[in-house]
C-alpha cells in the first residue's frame, strides 16, 4: 500500500481560486476547472466525477468558502457587493495563433483564455 503523503501537494488561497464548469473542454458532462495563483502563475486543476451532484457540491462549497472569506475580510459589505467577487466564467476561450517577438518566427496554434483582465495562453485546452 502506498504511504500517505505527509504534506499537501499544493495550498490554494481562497482569494485566488476560481471554479468553472467545463464539460466540453474536459470531455465529461461533470467537468470542473479550478484555477488558482501560485508564485504569480495561474495553475489549473481539471476534475470530474461520475455523479453530477458531487461536482455541483464542490462548486458550491468553493463559492461558500469564498463568500465566508469575503464577509470576514469586508465586514460592512452586503452580499450583493460581494457576489461579483465569487467564482466566474471566463469571458472568452478558444484557439488562436501567435508568433514570437521576432516576426520571422512562424505562427503557432495556442489555446487562449480571457479571465477578467488577464489573457492566458496554453499549448492545448487542458
Amino acid at each position: 500500500m502506498e504511504e500517505q503523503a505527509k504534506e499537501p501537494k499544493a495550498v490554494v488561497k481562497v482569494d485566488t481560486i476560481n471554479a468553472t464548469f467545463q464539460p466540453e473542454k474536459i470531455g465529461n458532462p461533470n467537468g470542473l476547472q479550478i484555477t488558482y495563483l501560485k508564485d504569480y502563475s495561474t495553475r489549473n486543476i481539471f476534475v470530474y466525477h461520475d455523479n453530477g451532484k458531487e461536482i455541483v457540491d464542490w462548486f458550491n462549497t468553493i463559492r461558500a468558502v469564498q463568500l465566508h472569506y469575503l464577509m470576514v475580510a469586508f465586514p460592512g459589505a452586503t452580499d450583493a457587493e460581494l457576489v461579483h467577487k465569487l467564482t466566474r466564467n471566463f469571458l472568452k476561450e478558444g484557439f488562436m495563433e501567435k508568433t514570437g517577438p521576432r516576426h520571422t518566427e512562424g505562427f503557432k496554434k495556442r489555446w487562449f483564455t480571457l479571465d477578467q483582465r488577464r489573457l492566458m495562453y496554453f499549448k492545448d485546452p487542458l
